[in-house]
């Protein structure tokens, strides 16, 4: 069992802050297995799930059969087994799988979670091999691998994830949790950004901030007097993204190609009846945008919403907005639309 003093001075050395310990991926990963290996006072143990996965779970987030990145002792996926999900979590330490399947024996949720050692940067030579979740949730894991390694990372979770199913990344953000590489809640937004691109086929829906509890003693003062906690509430942020794999169309392509098959062939009709194509036309640079296009007729507007989703689902990243100028022409009765960018 490890004691206060030798904890600290090996998660010290895990956080960088120790000449010994420099921010590399084998540095750090040897040292949260030794940190496994040597007794289960582990920083990101709380017992129990994150308050972040409660609420996001409570939102409607999780979806499908999970599969719980880096799960460690698996609380997360076990807490989500106790709410009727399918789940699978890994983790590269053999020691914290032990303790992850315990865990789930002594829940009496073991039929709903399985847990197995895999290594997060090789899942196509693991027991995840051939495999594709709903939704994949990584919470505190990303974090453990330097930006050196995180493509890599995320390229395998990629693998994992069905076609536009929710990748729900927990990440925490203040700098002793993260080593040195961290720069706090706003750098780590646009590093998430710069991680999670369109290019590589990756959607971000929402990136908002929240709080992560982590199993680090704590001191608050407030008006002179001093406050301890066995825990601390560290900065964080919430990701949710969706990945689409390339050469396949997930439902929101098929969609959006859909949506231009109908509109093709309404202009055609439109040609046949001797009027004119419809044209995108930009209004003036003064047109108001009096209301938006919800308020315009059901008809029009559920036309204007499937013609915006189909754009964006095809990578084009337009809006359909309400304005004075018109899309369509007059004869087919679509006024007030255009596309903007």
């Amino acid at each position: 069992m490890l004691t206060n003093a030798n904890y600290f001075v090996m998660f010290s050395k895990l956080l960088g802050f120790t000449k010994d310990s420099k921010v590399s991926f084998d540095t750090s990963q040897k040292q949260i297995l030794q940190m496994y290996k040597q007794g289960e006072k582990i920083p990101w143990d709380v017992e129990a799930a994150q308050p972040a996965l409660e609420k996001a779970e409570q939102d409607g987030l999780i979806k499908g059969v999970v599969l719980d990145a880096g799960c460690g002792f698996g609380d997360n996926a076990i807490y989500l087994a106790q709410k009727g999900y399918e789940c699978v979590g890994f983790d590269f330490s053999p020691e914290a799988i032990s303790i992850a399947r315990q865990r789930a024996a002594d829940a009496k949720v073991a039929s709903r979670c399985q847990f197995v050692v895999a290594d997060a940067l090789n899942v196509a030579y693991s027991p995840l091999a051939d495999r594709v979740f709903d939704t994949i949730l990584d919470s505190a894991c990303l974090q453990c691998f330097d930006p050196a390694t995180q493509a890599k990372y995320v390229e395998n979770m990629a693998s994992l994830l069905k076609s536009n199913g929710a990748f729900v990344l927990l990440v925490v953000c203040n700098q002793s949790q993260l080593r040195s590489w961290c720069r706090g809640v706003d750098w780590m937004k646009a590093h998430v950004r710069s991680i999670f691109t369109r290019d590589t086929g990756w959607y971000i829906k929402s990136l908002v901030e929240t709080k992560f509890i982590e199993n680090i003693p704590s001191v608050t003062i407030k008006g002179g007097e001093r406050t301890f906690s066995p825990t601390t509430l560290s900065p964080c942020l919430l990701m949710v993204a969706s990945h689409t794999k390339p050469g396949g169309l997930g439902m929101s392509s098929l969609l959006g190609l859909g949506a231009i098959a109908a509109l093709a062939t309404i202009a055609a009709v439109s040609f046949r009846r001797g009027g004119d194509a419809p044209s995108f036309r930009q209004p003036p640079a003064q047109a108001p945008l009096p209301y938006p296009v919800s308020k315009v007729g059901s008809r029009r507007s559920a036309i204007a919403r499937l013609l915006a989703t189909g754009l964006r689902s095809l990578g084009f990243g337009l809006r359909v907005e309400s304005c004075a100028g018109p899309l369509w022409t007059a004869n087919l009765g679509w006024q007030n639309f255009f596309v903007m960018p």
